[in-house]
């Protein structure tokens, strides 16, 4: 007979079929089922079917591989995990001492160290940087940077010791120019009293002085205030100076000489003492002089004793004062 076949290739009975064909058809078809269904005999518990070929019904029994899940263990900066129940699994935000998720951000101006970069960002910052001033613009200590234009830039090296900066003469750009020195000023005075008692030595005024450079020349000015417990000491003055220097002084016009004398007064070099009245009032004495320095740099210096030895001290008293302009 010709029968129908199934999408498997079994032949099937009609309707038509005698009764007679029937069991013969019956059996044609049970033998191809049970031929093409023979590899789902056998199998294991646990096993499941697995296809051996692209040929229809052409399965083999084989063991899952894929393994039960017992357990979702976790370590940082992954978190939660269990073995049981649903399982929630997070991870932590990253630091600076731990790995972990970092949010993005456009900021070039943030402080923050758990926040990253943009591409937006690193090409903000790179803009930036493109635009600064190249380092390689300057090339020795002391170079200042000046504009020469729009977005334009340019060095000046370092001036000398004593330049100023100062706009050039076309008043285009900056220079170092070396200026005239203007007149130097020495100014010393005392802090505290000194007194001299029973001798007529002179000694030196431990602050009444100040430096005189090779060649140089000052005009100065003493002012003091002296005192002695009564008249009979007074005191005795002096200026010295570096040695080959030439030192002119005198006191104001009209003094009062030891034992209350009045005079005119002359000019003196220098060591040539002076004898002036002091008593038991504070009383004031102006110096001036000049000192024309040699080739040895020193100290113009103040001196001063005893007149007449007494165990009565004569006081150079603090405030006194010493100045000096340089002339030359």
């Amino acid at each position: 007979m010709t029968n129908p076949t199934s999408n498997f290739g079994w032949q099937m009975p009609t309707p038509t079929d005698l009764v007679t064909d029937l069991p013969a058809d019956f059996e044609v078809f049970g033998q191809a089922v049970d031929t093409d269904f023979a590899d789902l005999l056998g199998g294991t518990t646990g096993q499941i079917l697995s296809k051996t070929s692209n040929t229809d019904l052409d399965f083999t029994w084989i063991t899952n591989d894929i393994g039960d899940i017992t357990a979702v263990n976790v370590t940082a900066p992954i978190t939660g995990g269990g073995s049981s129940g649903a399982v929630t699994i997070g991870v932590d935000a990253a630091s600076t001492a731990a790995a972990g998720v970092v949010q993005l951000s456009d900021s070039t101006s943030t402080t923050s160290s758990v926040l990253a970069s943009t591409p937006t960002a690193t090409k903000s910052a790179y803009d930036l940087a493109a635009a600064a001033v190249p380092k390689s613009t300057v090339t020795t200590a002391g170079d200042v940077i000046y504009a020469t234009g729009s977005a334009a830039v340019t060095r000046l090296g370092i001036g000398t010791a004593g330049q100023v900066l100062a706009v050039n003469s076309g008043a285009t750009a900056p220079e170092w120019v070396t200026t005239t020195a203007g007149a130097t000023v020495k100014t010393v005075r005392k802090s505290s009293d000194q007194t001299v008692t029973s001798s007529t030595t002179l000694v030196n005024d431990s602050q009444l002085k100040f430096a005189v450079a090779a060649s140089e020349t000052y005009i100065f000015q003493a002012w003091l205030y002296t005192y002695a417990a009564d008249g009979t000491p007074d005191i005795k003055v002096t200026f010295t100076g570096p040695a080959g220097s030439t030192v002119l002084w005198s006191s104001s016009q009209v003094i009062f000489n030891a034992g209350g004398a009045t005079t005119l007064t002359v000019v003196s070099p220098g060591a040539t003492t002076a004898d002036l009245f002091v008593d038991a009032n504070l009383r004031a004495i102006q110096l001036y002089g000049t000192i024309l320095n040699g080739g040895t740099a020193g100290d113009l210096q103040f001196q001063f004793a005893q007149n007449t030895s007494s165990a009565n001290g004569t006081s150079v008293k603090a405030g006194s004062s010493l100045f000096g302009i340089k002339v030359a």
